[in-house]
């Protein structure tokens, strides 16, 4: 890692031997001012700056950055947007196929979203039968136990939830998390709940809203164990 002279903006130059990318995944130092605030990916075969393949607005400690299939050597991966305080990087990922389920699920990279706008950091609010989907999940043999979500609603009675359901948007239902009212549109919160079954392997994930005509605004999901 190398930084400039402000110590805000940083530079990874990582050597991963050749492989057939399409996914990077970035977990960062868990303190509450370390986070990115935004990074970019590039790709190249050779040494040099690459080709960037992705931008990340990062609002979490864990990021994942979601391009097409590379064939590349060298991982360039670059601060765009820094906290109160130098970023420092945790652990890196590579996914050779779909995202990993343990890693974030960002809203507004979702290969499918119906019901809301896309934003650029979130959907907008999504109404009944409203969705987000990601497509190749990777769930690995540790099958994760529990569903995050952070979302934002606003006046959601009882009733409203957010279904999470595999390979189909009216596939089976691995989890159902309540939906509370989080006194705005705009004030984000993290919900769990656990997941009713064991997931292994690779699924379609859909998160599809329940309830009511406006139920919930969506950020990013994740699921771990």
């Amino acid at each position: 890692m190398k930084a400039d002279s402000d110590s805000r903006r940083a530079v990874a130059d990582l050597d991963w031997g050749a492989a057939r990318l399409r996914a990077a995944g970035v977990d960062a130092v868990w303190t509450p001012r370390a986070n990115p605030n935004g990074f970019t990916v590039s790709v190249s075969r050779d040494s040099g700056r690459g080709t960037p393949v992705a931008r990340v607005a990062g609002r979490s400690f864990t990021q994942d950055a979601v391009f097409g299939k590379r064939t590349a050597r060298y991982l360039r991966i670059e601060l765009t947007a820094a906290g109160d305080v130098p970023w420092a990087v945790n652990e890196v990922r590579l996914y050779a196929d779909g995202p990993d389920a343990a890693g974030t699920l960002q809203a507004e990279r979702a290969q499918v979203v119906r019901g809301g706008e896309r934003g650029d950091a979130a959907t907008g609010v999504l109404g009944s039968g409203g969705l987000v989907g990601f497509r190749q999940v990777s769930f690995g043999a540790d099958a994760p136990d529990r569903l995050t979500v952070r979302m934002a609603s606003a006046g959601c009675g009882s009733g409203c939830a957010l279904q999470l359901r595999l390979d189909d948007p009216k596939g089976r239902v691995v989890a159902t998390l309540p939906v509370r009212d989080t006194g705005g549109a705009d004030q984000w919160q993290e919900r769990s709940v656990r997941l009713a079954r064991a997931v292994t392997g690779t699924h379609d994930v859909y998160l599809v809203a329940s309830g009511a005509r406006k139920v919930a605004a969506v950020d990013w999901l994740t699921l771990r164990g």
